[in-house]
């Protein structure tokens, strides 16, 4: 890691972790889009996010919804409303907390995933074409790391 700092106190981004990490992100991200839209589906990453989730267990609320996407309330609340307004989940006020509402997915959501899933896969096996499952465990493993690291420095 110390490659990323010269002696004379610069920086070179092709070797900072940050910079790989970021790229790879925003061509990913780029790269799901693009694939979501030839199927005539107009989902950001942060909605297939919502929908993964959702799949997993339906009718959860906001606030856990944003828990487990890593998105603050007010950002969630916006996207929910989108993918509302598009047609892919509901929301329902809890009949025990009549703060706190839940959603669910609507036909057309559940309906996305077969074909969607398919194409996550296909983007997601081009993206390791190559590279062995080894090399793949020791990156995961690696970037948990980095992130439980970040985490434990932030905490007071």
């Amino acid at each position: 890691m110390s490659r990323q700092f010269t002696a004379d106190g610069g920086i070179v981004l092709e070797e900072a972790l940050g910079y790989w990490v970021t790229r790879t992100y925003m061509l990913s991200r780029a790269e799901l889009y693009r694939r979501f839209k030839a199927h005539d589906v107009d989902l950001t990453p942060e909605q297939w996010m919502v929908l993964v989730r959702l799949w997993q267990e339906e009718g959860v609320t906001q606030s856990a919804l944003a828990d487990r996407t890593f998105r603050d309330l007010p950002t969630m609340s916006r996207i929910l409303a989108t993918m509302e307004r598009a047609g892919l989940v509901t929301r329902r006020r809890d009949v025990a907390d009549a703060r706190a509402r839940r959603v669910h997915l609507t036909e057309r959501g559940r309906g996305l995933r077969r074909g969607l899933v398919g194409e996550a896969r296909r983007m997601v096996d081009a993206m390791l074409k190559g590279i062995p499952e080894a090399d793949i465990a020791v990156t995961r493993r690696t970037l948990q790391r980095v992130l439980a690291n970040l985490e434990e420095a932030r905490e007071p």
